[in-house]
């Protein structure tokens, strides 16, 4: 194997090596968009577009030899192939050829997957991030909603609820941010609506109350008139 092939059935081992480890399930997207993000990897990170694409223009290029090389020994005549010497020879020089068009072939296609991973393992650690972000102010906004209802409920205003959000907070989806909105909008609808309803049952309780502590009084009155004629009747 020549010198050319030698290095790029290496390149492809380590191919091989590198996307086993970048799908192994159990490092976690964020800690692989810390390493993307550390000081040896921003080293080739500046140049890292010129060298795929410096990559890929060798590697197909060798995949078009090989192709050309393939073709090449596909094709013997019949004189070629007089002596059983000559065939070994010539079947030798097209498995090598079908090896070449292998290697070359898959080394430019796990390149391809390579950089694919990479790119999904960093946008999977951007989502995660902003998605912790969001749920860190939800519950922020949240607590910020229950502190004002547990204050007064009927004071609570919509800018408040806004405003609850802390500025430096990562950048958040508007759509994302008006529905979190109108969710605690709805919030504080309903729970007006139900503190309004148990205020209505405790005025009526109140009234009730009222009437029956009037009516107690009124029979303690007809009571005690009744016993006091009783007790002049008894005494004439």
């Amino acid at each position: 194997m020549s010198f050319q092939w030698t290095f790029l059935a290496t390149f492809l081992y380590c191919e091989l090596v590198v996307v086993f480890i970048l799908l192994l399930p159990f490092i976690s997207p964020v800690i692989w968009q810390k390493l993307f993000k550390s000081r040896i990897a921003k080293a080739f990170t500046a140049g890292a577009k010129y060298y795929f694409n410096f990559i890929i223009c060798i590697f197909a290029l060798l995949f078009i030899d090989s192709i050309r090389e393939l073709r090449k020994y596909s094709t013997y005549e019949v004189k070629d192939l007089a002596t059983p010497h000559a065939e070994a020879h010539a079947h030798m020089k097209q498995f090598r050829s079908q090896r070449n068009v292998y290697i070359a072939g898959f080394a430019l296609f796990l390149w391809f997957v390579i950089k694919r991973l990479i790119n999904l393992l960093s946008d999977c650690a951007r989502q995660m991030a902003d998605s912790e972000a969001a749920r860190k102010q939800a519950e922020g906004a949240h607590r910020h909603v229950d502190g004002l209802l547990s204050k007064d409920p009927k004071k609570v205003d919509i800018k408040d609820l806004t405003g609850s959000s802390d500025s430096s907070s990562r950048y958040i989806d508007p759509k994302e941010h008006d529905a979190e909105i109108e969710k605690y909008k709805q919030e504080v609808t309903k729970a007006q609506e139900n503190i309004d309803a148990l205020r209505e049952q405790y005025d009526n309780s109140v009234r009730e109350y009222d009437k029956l502590n009037e009516e107690h009084r009124k029979l303690q009155i007809k009571l005690a008139i009744s016993s006091g004629g009783s007790e002049t009747s008894k005494d004439k």
